[in-house]
């Protein structure tokens, strides 16, 4: 340590330090706060019913089969939570939250209960009904399914389950012979 620095300023520094990380890094510091706190596995943007709504919309989208585990295993849920508590543009943020109350809103009045609630062909039943109109999107619940239909992909995709187990992308190595498809 330098003669001029002591001890109680190089705590100062840090101490400046974590605020200005604090103030930076909201979701990081939310994450370090959650781990300080023992629960290192809580969702840093969304609560515990919107999370696990976000997961089982996500499972249902890309569902594990007898080939490879589906959304939930590959922690799309989480990623579209950081994602999401890390988005700078607040519109980024309350489309997600609009979105979910949008499905549990229309779970409400086609089942008489919260999409967590209803049966699974139920559920399958409402994200049918809001799929069919994708490409001319109208309501909520059709809007917010194009978006968390094509974050689901991107982010199952970008996985190590989506890339290894269900594509099966073996990375940088000379094939024998070519096994694509010849866009001719």
């Amino acid at each position: 340590m330098e003669a001029g620095l002591k001890r109680r300023d190089l705590i100062s520094m840090f101490g400046a330090a974590a605020a200005f990380t604090t103030l930076q890094l909201p979701a990081a510091a939310h994450s370090l706060l959650q781990l300080a706190e023992g629960q290192p596995g809580a969702p840093l943007f969304f609560t515990k019913d919107e999370f696990a709504c976000l997961d089982l919309l996500t499972e249902l989208i890309v569902p594990t089969d007898d080939h490879s585990p589906g959304a939930h295993e590959a922690g799309v849920a989480t990623f579209i939570d950081r994602s999401v508590a890390e988005a700078f543009l607040p519109e980024d943020k309350t489309s997600w939250r609009k979105g979910l109350a949008a499905i549990n809103d229309l779970s409400q009045s086609m089942n008489g209960a919260p999409f967590l609630k209803t049966s699974k062909d139920q559920q399958t039943a409402l994200l049918t009904k809001i799929a069919a109109s994708e490409q001319d999107a109208k309501t909520e619940p059709e809007r917010f399914f194009t978006q968390l239909k094509q974050t689901t992909a991107f982010a199952y995709y970008s996985s190590s389950i989506g890339i290894h187990q269900e594509i099966n992308y073996l990375g940088n190595c000379i094939l024998d012979k070519f096994v694509g498809y010849e866009a001719s």
